[in-house]
């Protein structure tokens, strides 16, 4: 990896910081980062994009815990994948802008049968600076669990039992879908490790800045209503306060507004290739980190062209070219 630092990127980075004033709320559409403030970050899941033609599926119900509202939750109507990602994921980006770790929480419910053991679970990665699982309400207690296959050489963390897979979580709930009243059927519980319950997800974010929660289904007809991130200073009963609006989504004007030409890329985010169409002809493309640092460098000679990303870690990126008269800024996303 290339450590010389982009005199461009370092201006546009800067750039985003000296600007960030005049960055303002915006209509949320599933691409727009939603944004953390003072600690906490609320979350529909249905808020997100979800994929085209795959087997997500959206309803609602009456809120036994608060009368008179309407849950709307997502689930997956699709063939289980208990051993693999289903390839469906949904990517909900997030803004944090007070580093520190987090926990995350998703609401839901068993959406059919009568097992407590079963349609329980989805994937869950949250693209930070750290990600594992404790079994106390304690960023800093041991044991911690991360997923397969980082957990297999970090001497510091376990594996969980039963799956874990390309950086996900096995994320389930254990609330009786029949036994228990129906006013405790729905709950903030979000699990990890079979047998004895890792019941708590962390996430460290070390700066300020975009990340990601991506979810993955594996169960069928688990219903999940909304997830919350709430920092180590945020108490659980304050996150999870079912009144709690849904959190802003943020614009911001110093990335969109770089660049009013149409060059676009697809997918984004990407776990492999992207596609970017409307390329100046013998572009000069660099890719770089949000410190600066560039990572790759490449010539293209159409106006659209396919390149491998496959190789860069999960996280945030820039692309840009060097062509003064059709400059251009993107932002990409690597899950």
């Amino acid at each position: 990896m290339k450590k010389k630092i982009s005199k461009i990127a370092l201006l546009f980075i800067l750039s985003i910081v000296s600007n960030q004033t005049f960055s303002q709320t915006a209509t949320c559409d599933g691409i727009l980062p939603f944004e953390e403030e003072n600690g906490l970050l609320t979350i529909e899941m249905e808020s997100g994009i979800l994929p085209s033609g795959s087997d997500w599926q959206t309803g609602s119900e009456a809120d036994p815990n608060l009368p008179g509202s309407t849950i709307n939750y997502i689930y997956w109507d699709g063939p289980q994948s208990f051993n693999a990602l289903s390839g469906a994921p949904i990517t909900y980006n997030i803004k944090i802008n007070n580093p520190g770790t987090y926990r995350l929480a998703w609401r839901g419910r068993i959406g059919t049968g009568t097992s407590g053991g079963e349609h329980n679970d989805a994937w869950l990665r949250i693209v930070a600076d750290d990600f594992y699982a404790t079994n106390q309400n304690n960023a800093t207690a041991t044991p911690q669990l991360e997923p397969r296959p980082s957990c297999v050489s970090n001497p510091d963390r376990d594996c969980p039992a039963g799956s874990s897979t390309n950086g996900y979580f096995k994320a389930f709930m254990n609330r009786h879908p029949v036994n228990l009243p129906v006013d405790q059927r729905w709950g903030f519980v979000t699990n990890t490790n079979d047998g004895s319950s890792f019941r708590f997800i962390w996430a460290t974010f070390n700066a300020p800045g975009n990340y990601s929660v991506i979810v993955d289904a594996r169960s069928s007809f688990f219903f999940m209503d909304k997830m919350v991130l709430r920092r180590t200073d945020v108490s659980d009963s304050t996150a999870f306060n079912l009144n709690n609006p849904e959190s802003s989504c943020y614009d911001a004007l110093s990335i969109n507004d770089v660049n009013k030409s149409e060059t676009k890329i697809y997918p984004n985010p990407t776990m492999g290739e992207i596609e970017i169409s409307n390329l100046p002809i013998n572009s000069n493309l660099t890719i770089f980190n949000f410190s600066g640092a560039i990572i790759k460098e490449i010539h293209t000679t159409k106006s659209l062209e396919i390149i491998d990303v496959s190789d860069l870690e999960s996280g945030i990126y820039f692309i840009s070219n060097s062509d003064k008269n059709n400059y251009f800024v993107k932002k990409i996303i690597k899950i």
